[in-house]
């Protein structure tokens, strides 16, 4: 399964991705700073990709590797998690790019195909995203693309490093969808506009 954008590709994640996606992480330490698993080891990673595809077996997941089309490289990794086709309901994150990509049109040509794909493909009716307290450059980045937020979950996990986070979660309904779906398709052309 692949979900093409203009400049982005999102390939399902495979065992052929673990190095490169460690090398990634490696090249740009801050990626890690506010994920919910430790990531020390090509270990890490290789658990982290095999935890991914036993989830996509389960079909609770799909775990993609964000390829920039420009450069035919792996950038990133991001996913739809939490899948409940009776609920219909779906998370979206998991997401880390590397530095050369942030602040480009990836992550929201990204964000557009996950959604797109959720709603329009899966009958989704509720899509949310969870992000650290602390991660404010994403908070503005879910607010940017449409996110309602909700609240904060206070204690939401324990993370590796021992400390315990509050997560901020968002959520985009079907509802709201068209409108979010104009505003990123806006948003997109601006940037499109600029590279050219």
């Amino acid at each position: 399964m692949e979900l093409i954008g203009q400049r982005a590709k999102l390939r399902l994640m495979n065992m052929g991705d673990i190095e490169v996606l460690y090398n990634l992480v490696q090249r740009n330490p801050n990626l890690w700073k506010y994920m919910v698993r430790k990531m020390d080891s090509l270990g890490d990673m290789e658990n982290l990709v095999i935890e991914a595809l036993k989830n996509f077996d389960k079909e609770t997941e799909l775990p993609f590797v964000v390829i920039d089309r420009v450069s035919n490289t792996i950038v990133g990794s991001t996913r739809l998690y939490d899948i409940s086709l009776d609920r219909q309901t779906v998370e979206v994150g998991s997401t880390f790019y590397d530095k050369s990509v942030q602040k480009t049109s990836i992550n929201t040509e990204c964000k557009f195909l996950l959604l797109k794909h959720s709603f329009e493909h899966l009958n989704m009716v509720r899509v949310q995203i969870k992000t650290d307290i602390q991660n404010i450059g994403a908070q503005r980045a879910i607010e940017r693309i449409g996110g309602v937020k909700e609240g904060i979950l206070r204690n939401e996990r324990m993370l590796h490093n021992g400390r315990i986070r509050d997560a901020v979660l968002y959520s985009i309904t079907n509802n709201e969808w068209n409108v979010v779906k104009v505003k990123l398709e806006d948003l997109l052309t601006k940037r499109y506009d600029k590279v050219k």
